[in-house]
């Protein structure tokens, strides 16, 4: 079978010694790098006030965070999504990838400044939301954007279980378990500034060891022009994979709450906008080289008789394959950096969803912190538990691409509304009609295509997982684009329509009222 194929040929990519050696020796560089940064942390704690541990407020530089964003969001995901989708949907797909996890950023660029703005004292994006909606809308904010992370979170666990199997044949256990551990420790002994600290290692490790290890790759193909033209298509399918693409992590990253605490983590609005820019050149670059492994990958596979790549998403291990033993091994260092940089940064983003509420209560700094630490163990200890079990289904570790698409649908499907909050037409009820309003457009649209109910609440993952099966489903089927295009047309019209209703009865009653006030002073006279 493929899977089997996949554990034979992953056995001979690096020994078992040289695994353990990496996994262990990036995290306890990972581990110093945070203890460094304690002092500067704990004397902030004081300096810049009781929320530093959470917020790291205006502390951070455009370097700084430019790595941040880099290291943060470049999880492991990518090593097997960006080829997957530069085989399944050629340049469109490859650019549409890139250009979606790259955008983002520079629309925060734009929303980051602005927030802040209208909340300084926040944590993430979510405490405006409590200011400008009410706790209603928050805490569905909240629900859907830990909902988002918690996946990732988990797929992040699950990668480098699947990772360390996949290149030297171990039990997923022997790096999942530590890494989480070690990441969770020191996330809990120096918060968010430990994250940015170790960010800063990660970034830059990520970006020499790309470049070490693309240069051998792409010097030793064997890939003929006809099979190249075969890999290398522009299509329709394509294009409407990059419009998806764009909408779905559009809507998700604008709900990573990692992202927007280092928002506030910014000295001021010109660093934070050169941080994001430069995060956004760096990741637009990275997911391109992937992307084009992929192609590569299938071009110089379709030239073998037979073709032997039968899973997509393992493209880049089958470059790996005829490389010298020291390119997979700084291929493994280099997924290492990209799961522990995003497991730290998504640890302290699910904490900072309560950030806010834990600093209100009246208790000592010691206290607060202690709190915040107790909610990062109790996040992380779920999540280990199913990354582990997760782990024991080899298809579903490598169908990351449709589980995050079940996120980013939700995220995409209150994008609109939210952000409409930053003028003051829109109403709290306005909001939440309109998130409504995508809930019931995704379930309807499943229901009217398929005929039953059931299939409507299996629209909420794509038709990628449940008992309907199409024959297509997730991101390449066609119903996927339409219905992310919509959604922020149907949710941000639903918004609108509600807001406008409101402020017309307001108007009538604040007329109404004028005329009782008139026709009570003409009946004095």
């Amino acid at each position: 079978s493929g899977i089997g194929q996949v554990a034979a040929m992953a056995t001979l990519l690096i020994s078992e010694g040289a695994a353990y050696g990496i996994t262990y020796g990036v995290l306890v560089l990972c581990a110093i790098v945070a203890c460094l940064a304690m002092p500067f942390i704990y004397k902030g704690l004081t300096k810049e006030g009781q929320d530093f541990w959470y917020s790291a407020r205006g502390s951070q530089g455009w370097i700084s965070l430019g790595l941040s964003y880099f290291a943060s969001s470049m999880g492991a995901w990518v090593i097997f999504a960006a080829p997957e989708v530069g085989i399944l949907s050629g340049w469109w797909g490859l650019l549409g990838y890139a250009l979606a996890s790259s955008v983002p950023y520079l629309v925060l660029c734009i929303l980051g400044p602005l927030v802040r703005r209208r909340f300084e004292d926040g944590f993430c994006l979510s405490d405006w939301v409590l200011e400008r909606f009410g706790r209603v809308m928050q805490v569905y904010v909240a629900i859907v954007s830990v909902f988002y992370m918690w996946i990732y979170l988990v797929a992040e666990l699950t990668s480098m279980g699947n990772l360390v199997r996949d290149f030297a044949g171990l039990n997923p256990l022997a790096a999942l378990v530590p890494l989480s551990l070690v990441t969770m420790c020191y996330t809990i002994a120096a918060g968010l500034p430990a994250s940015i600290w170790t960010d800063r290692l990660q970034g830059v490790a990520m970006v020499i060891i790309i470049v070490v290890v693309m240069i051998p790759i792409f010097s030793d193909l064997s890939i003929r022009e006809e099979n190249w033209h075969q890999a290398s298509f522009w299509n329709d399918k394509g294009f409407e994979s990059l419009v998806t693409l764009i909408l779905a992590i559009l809507g998700a990253a604008l709900f990573d709450m990692g992202a927007w605490q280092r928002v506030y983590a910014a000295k001021d609005d010109g660093q934070l906008r050169k941080g994001l820019i430069f995060g956004a050149i760096l990741i637009f670059w990275v997911m391109f080289l992937f992307g084009l492994s992929g192609m590569l990958a299938e071009a110089q596979d379709l030239g073998r008789n037979p073709p032997t790549l039968t899973i997509k998403a393992l493209a880049f291990f089958d470059l790996l394959q005829s490389q010298a033993r020291w390119v997979p091994t700084f291929a493994y260092a280099l997924a290492t950096c990209m799961v522990a940089s995003s497991v730290d940064s998504l640890q302290t983003g699910i904490l900072s969803v309560v950030s806010q509420a834990i600093m209100e209560r009246d208790m000592s700094p010691a206290k607060r912190m202690g709190l915040g630490q107790l909610f990062v163990l109790s996040v992380n200890i779920p999540a280990i538990i199913l990354a582990s079990e997760a782990t024991k289904d080899p298809e579903l570790g490598f169908n990351i691409i449709n589980l995050f698409l079940i996120a980013d649908l939700l995220t995409l499907s209150i994008t609109v509304p939210v952000f409409l909050g930053l003028h003051p037409f829109v109403t709290q009820r306005g909001a939440l009609f309109g998130c409504v309003c995508g809930l019931l457009f995704i379930m309807g649209f499943g229901w009217l295509e398929f005929g039953t109910f059931v299939a409507g609440m299996e629209m909420f993952t794509l038709m990628a997982f449940g008992n309907t099966k199409p024959p297509e489903f997730g991101l390449t089927a066609s119903r996927t684009c339409i219905i992310f295009f919509m959604l922020p047309i149907v949710t941000g019209a639903g918004a609108l329509i509600v807001s406008w209703m409101e402020r017309v009865w307001e108007k009538l009653n604040v007329v109404q009222q004028q005329e009782t006030q008139d026709a009570g002073k003409n009946a004095r006279v």
